[in-house]
């Protein structure tokens, strides 16, 4: 199971049953703690949809007392790769 952090405004721009973009940070211990991610994803409000845990943070860090699961679908890549 893996712990990711996101910020938003409100909570209404976590919508369940779409595919959404966000930009995730781990919480998981060790090296890459608090690394950043944009991905595609699905949350739920119930903890029993999915395996991940989504911590919410509001704008000024304020953290939301509702947690969400998520199901990370794909990592998006906006820069080239170089060879």
């Amino acid at each position: 199971m893996n712990i990711w952090e996101v910020f938003v405004d409100d909570l209404d721009e976590l919508p369940e049953g779409d595919s959404l973009e966000l930009t995730i940070r781990t919480l998981n211990p060790g090296l890459h703690k608090y690394t950043y991610k944009r991905v595609t994803a699905e949350v739920s409000p119930s903890l029993d949809q999915y395996t991940d845990r989504l911590q919410v943070r509001f704008g000024r860090g304020q953290l939301s007392d509702k947690q969400f699961s998520i199901n990370v679908l794909a990592e998006i890549n906006r820069f080239p790769n170089y060879q």
